[in-house]
């Protein structure tokens, strides 16, 4: 709690001494999902993870769509495969908001892992904090995931970052993560 409270300290100080807020990439690397971080970083429980991801954009289902000044805002719920340290499957309740005079759209929400962690036993990890960043212009896709609440079987935890590789045939997104997760012992 006290490393946390410097952090706030040290960014309240530069934004009084400087004038000047982080920028998202800066307020990103406060959260740094990629890495354990501060006492964490001893902690021999945390483990690095990698794999892919499949997103199925053509069986998305679509719950709203309105027009806003700069785009628009909708809300849907989609599903998303994951291969590799953790196997699975994601029901991804997310609102999407659109700026197109910015190039950009921004996902939140709210998503639910249930599979395997480095082939533990099954979990159902909740995550609440998720971040999608996508440039309109290029398709640049980046992603802080936080599946740090454990629903059902053991305690774990994983912080991943997520890269957009493109889009395969049928127009389903592809992606690669890594990262890092935890296991807590039994349940």
């Amino acid at each position: 709690m006290k490393k946390y409270r410097l952090s706030v300290l040290a960014l309240l100080l530069t934004v009084l001494t400087t004038g000047a807020f982080p920028t998202l990439a800066g307020a990103g690397e406060l959260l740094a999902p990629g890495a354990p971080v501060g006492n964490q970083l001893s902690d021999k429980r945390w483990q690095r993870v990698s794999g892919q991801a499949v997103h199925y954009f053509p069986t998305a289902i679509l719950h709203s769509s309105r027009e806003t000044q700069a785009g628009k805002i909708e809300r849907s719920t989609d599903t998303i495969d994951l291969t590799g340290d953790l196997t699975g499957r994601i029901v991804y309740h997310v609102t999407s908001e659109f700026d197109y005079a910015a190039g950009t759209l921004v996902n939140t929400g709210h998503q639910v892992f249930s599979g395997t962690v480095s082939g533990g036993e099954p979990v159902l990890l909740l995550d609440d904090n998720f971040i999608f960043t996508v440039d309109l212009n290029n398709g640049d896709t980046l992603g802080k995931v936080f599946l740090t609440r454990t629903l059902t079987g053991a305690r774990t935890q994983c912080r991943l970052t997520v890269t957009g590789t493109g889009f395969d045939a049928q127009g389903n997104g592809l992606a690669d993560y890594s990262g890092y997760c935890r296991h807590y012992g039994r349940e």
